[in-house]
């Protein structure tokens, strides 16, 4: 498992990732939809292909497109293709009129369900209040939608979305109940919350955080966020962004297990990865840890930038790998 490649000195644990030369593996520019800034969120494995689904930002407005490889890397790094189609959901009206952002895909009965982040207006401003002390409690415009489709692709919004007043979601289906994860503001910064349904349209909420704030001055002792869930053995494995001082911008990347997708325990070597040297496309922040078991190791596809929020955010996808000694 992952946890077993991790001691508790977080330095050490952070220098067993290799960053490759040819990062970020995914840039924002040339994409069109995606020129300021953009982020990996879902990764769903289908016919020895990978489906990256991921958010990109363009004058302010976030949407999110769909990059599809070879499951098999044997031949050197992987080439992502960009989906012609892209975006494969742009924003709409009301309350996902500003941005629609962090997807999170899961196959569920006969169809495709795309949770993501929705705003009326900028995805950043309430976080940049927040900074200038000029915002308290929790946004009044975000919210969790939801899109279906039959292929994965052409997705139209569902009936009764949005289904959460949250954001930041990430979805698990596990003996036949959806589990989202996703996060809320409190005391300046996010927690981890999750929500359970059985049809994926109606949720119920478990009332505390599954996974909180670290202790004060701690390196995640201000905010836990980016959730993503992965079967890692016969455990469930999180990995989450975080940070010691702001709401976003998170500077490192921590893990956490469970039995059950509801208790959590942090990794005692957390965080496990963490920003870039200056001047690397990840030296201010990273998030959006995605995971996945791949031949001899594990990788993980994760948001770099080298821009705070506050400068215009420049994050693309970086990719790094750790290797699993014989």
């Amino acid at each position: 498992m992952l946890s077993d490649l991790f001691g508790a000195d977080p330095v050490a644990n952070q220098r067993r990732w290799v960053r490759p030369p040819h990062n970020p593996a995914i840039r924002s520019d040339g994409t069109g939809w995606a020129e300021d800034f953009i982020a990996p969120c879902s990764l769903v494995e289908r016919d020895g292909e990978l489906w990256l689904y991921a958010e990109g930002s363009t004058g302010g407005h976030e949407q999110i497109g769909l990059f599809t490889a070879t499951a098999d890397d044997s031949a050197g790094p992987r080439q992502w293709r960009p989906h012609p189609a892209n975006p494969v959901l742009a924003v709409g009206s009301g309350f996902d009129a500003g941005g629609v952002f962090d997807p999170a895909v899961v196959h569920f009965g006969e169809r495709w369900l795309l949770y993501y982040s929705a705003t009326e207006g900028d995805a950043h401003e309430f976080a940049e209040r927040l900074e200038r002390g000029s915002a308290s409690g929790q946004p009044a415009d975000e919210y969790i939608g939801l899109a279906v489709s039959d292929d994965g692709v052409t997705f139209t919004r569902h009936a009764d979305s949005p289904v959460l007043a949250a954001r930041c979601p990430f979805v698990v289906v596990h003996d036949g109940t959806v589990h989202l994860f996703h996060v809320r503001v409190t005391e300046g910064g996010y927690r981890i919350h999750v929500a359970l349904s059985d049809d994926g349209v109606r949720f119920r909420e478990v009332a505390d955080p599954v996974l909180d704030v670290g202790p004060p001055g701690s390196w995640d002792g201000h905010t836990v966020t980016t959730p993503k869930v992965f079967r890692d053995g016969d455990r469930w494995c999180l990995s989450y962004a975080g940070d010691a001082r702001r709401l976003d911008d998170p500077s490192g990347i921590g893990l956490a297990y469970s039995d059950d997708l509801v208790t959590w325990r942090k990794l005692p070597g957390n965080p496990v990865f963490a920003v870039g040297t200056p001047g690397d496309f990840d030296s201010v922040s990273v998030a959006s840890p995605v995971i996945r078991a791949s031949g001899d190791g594990y990788e993980m596809w994760y948001a770099g930038s080298d821009r705070s929020i506050r400068d215009g955010l420049h994050s693309q996808v970086g990719v790094v790998r750790i290797t699993v000694q014989p």
